[in-house]
């Protein structure tokens, strides 16, 4: 009986395991898609998004979004973007948290830093990898809105460039950095539902900060913290080209 008991309790855990990890592909998925899948980000540029025009004009600021240098440890390299998702599947199931990058080709890479020296080698986990360059152009915004808005809109759109930084120029824990990435995206919801991409930058950064809680659940505080600076460096990424593409058409 005795047996049986702690069977059953081994299988229950095992059945627990697997669904963080789903979950917790799930949230790669919903983060990654920015920088993974064509139609989606087809979708994303398509939306008309102009900042000059959140209600009523009462206010005006400008801000930039500030060209970024960032350095990248590189596991692997495709033209498919099906064979890369088949490669980054198989290093996660070894324990490699990695995420693509699309961008003349697919890059999968598991490490982000402001200098080749500061990269996370072990998060590699023995597999071969190289170190890349990767600049994101600074995107200068005006925006126009009704004055209890503003300081919102503002901090809303500079969080993703400010959480990268503090993520890797500072030792605060991660949890501290995901509560206020919580609050900021918990106000920015439903502020604007008439504004896509408004809702969907809030979106992704809740998306986000469930990823990480999950992400801490399963690993190290240094491991969790590579792999949170890797996704939110794609999201400062896509971000960029999402506001890019709608000041062009």
């Amino acid at each position: 009986m005795r047996m049986g008991m702690i069977s059953e309790r081994r299988r229950r855990q095992r059945a627990a395991r697997m669904r963080r990890r789903c979950m917790i592909a799930a949230g790669v998925l919903l983060l990654g898609a920015l920088a993974m899948a064509p139609g989606l980000r087809e979708k994303l540029r398509s939306v008309s998004w102009d900042v000059q025009t959140f209600s009523g004009g009462a206010q005006q600021a400008e801000l930039t979004l500030p060209e970024r240098e960032i350095y990248a440890l590189q596991l692997a390299v495709f033209d498919s973007g099906e064979r890369a998702s088949s490669e980054a599947r198989r290093l996660q199931a070894k324990g490699v948290r990695c995420i693509v990058w699309q961008r003349e080709k697919m890059r999968i890479v598991s490490s982000v830093a402001f200098t080749r020296e500061a990269l996370d080698l072990n998060t590699a986990r023995g597999e071969e990898a190289y170190v890349i360059r990767d600049t994101m152009e600074a995107v200068p915004l005006r925006l126009s809105c009704g004055a209890p808005e503003l300081a919102a809109v503002q901090t809303l759109l500079e969080t993703p460039d400010s959480v990268l930084t503090r993520l890797l120029t500072g030792e605060e824990p991660l949890s501290d950095i995901l509560a206020d990435v919580m609050s900021v995206a918990g106000q920015a919801a439903g502020s604007h539902p008439d504004n896509a991409l408004y809702t969907q930058l809030a979106q992704s950064l809740a998306n986000w900060c469930t990823l990480m809680e999950r992400t801490m659940e399963e690993t190290d505080e240094r491991s969790a913290r590579s792999y949170a600076a890797v996704t939110m460096c794609t999201l400062c990424r896509e971000l960029r080209l999402a506001l890019q593409n709608t000041a062009q058409s």
